[in-house]
């Protein structure tokens, strides 16, 4: 994945993109008061975060707000102008023509040519948390695994509450025998740590969606979250058994130190660092010392 971004009073403009999801690109725009004019190549979702003002689109005016969204598609002139003047933030996800047709194929029964419902469309409470939690976790240093699974998953949402034709619910298609998750799992124990979905689909026979679906109605966790738990597993076994960190992290598929903190953190409340030394973590803002006395008030939620 790589980013670039431009600051200029206060404004700034990032591109997020991997070579694990081929076609598609995230832009973060932050506090951006300019006016835009776009004629891109691509389909494209326009998030409203704080942003807010008109938008002229194929002649016809329309208003972008904070729980909105815009939709356009290629080659076709937006200008939007942001309202008083006022800088503004949004989102938005640019994929190409191919990999839309390639999300409304993999959807049971779907036959229809890709077509929005309105170029400016609500999202309901559930959309938008999705959005925001792909926004959160589409970074450089995610698993090939994690990236494919929450762009489908995202897919999913657009195609079903986006385009024009399509029921508001993806229909659950046939699920695979047990077995066969159970291959699935094998899978993510056997294969490495940079095994993708499309890998982890074709071994036992299914289509992407099928695979994402019955994975987590098996067993309760989408793959790439199970797998990332088997990689702290192993983790904290390699920790256990005094390898350094920084060797853990290599040896456990982590991009880097920081990646593999922020996810040791988040899943046991402690840094590889101080699970290695054993100490012991308050909630609050402070540490143990192993030498301190051990009657000492440690934390705010102590006292």
């Amino acid at each position: 994945m790589v980013s670039a971004a431009l600051d200029a009073d206060q404004e700034v403009i990032g591109f997020r993109r991997s070579l694990s999801t081929p076609g598609f690109q995230v832009m973060d725009a932050d506090n951006s008061a300019r006016e835009w004019r776009v004629v891109s190549h691509l389909f494209y979702v326009v998030v409203f975060k704080t942003w807010r003002g008109p938008i002229s689109m194929g002649g016809r005016m329309q208003h972008g707000a904070p729980g909105f969204v815009l939709c356009q598609r290629p080659n076709e002139l937006t200008v939007g102008r942001p309202e008083g003047g006022l800088p503004g933030s949004f989102k938005v996800l640019e994929f190409t023509p191919e990999l839309l047709d390639e999300w409304l194929a993999e959807q049971p029964g779907t036959r229809l040519r890709p077509e929005w419902s309105a170029a400016i469309q609500a999202l309901s409470a559930q959309a938008s948390a999705r959005f925001s939690h792909f926004f959160e976790v589409f970074e450089p240093a995610a698993s090939p695994l994690e990236l494919q699974s929450e762009l489908l998953q995202l897919s999913e949402v657009m195609v079903h509450g986006l385009i024009a034709g399509m029921p508001a619910h993806a229909v659950p298609a046939a699920g695979p025998s047990i077995r066969g998750t159970a291959r699935m799992r094998e899978c993510l124990n056997e294969e490495g740590f940079d095994i993708n979905l499309e890998t982890l689909a074709r071994k036992v026979g299914l289509s992407r969606y099928q695979a994402l679906r019955s994975f987590k109605r098996r067993y309760g966790l989408p793959p790439h979250a199970y797998q990332m738990a088997v990689r702290l597993g192993q983790a904290r076994r390699l920790l256990s058994e005094g390898s350094p960190p920084v060797d853990v992290a290599q040896r456990c598929g982590f991009a880097d130190q920081s990646h593999f903190n922020r996810h040791f953190k988040r899943a046991f409340g402690v840094t590889p660092l101080h699970y290695a030394r054993g100490e012991r973590r308050s909630s609050g803002v402070y540490q143990v010392n192993p030498d301190s006395n051990p009657e000492r008030i440690l934390s705010r939620s102590d006292r």
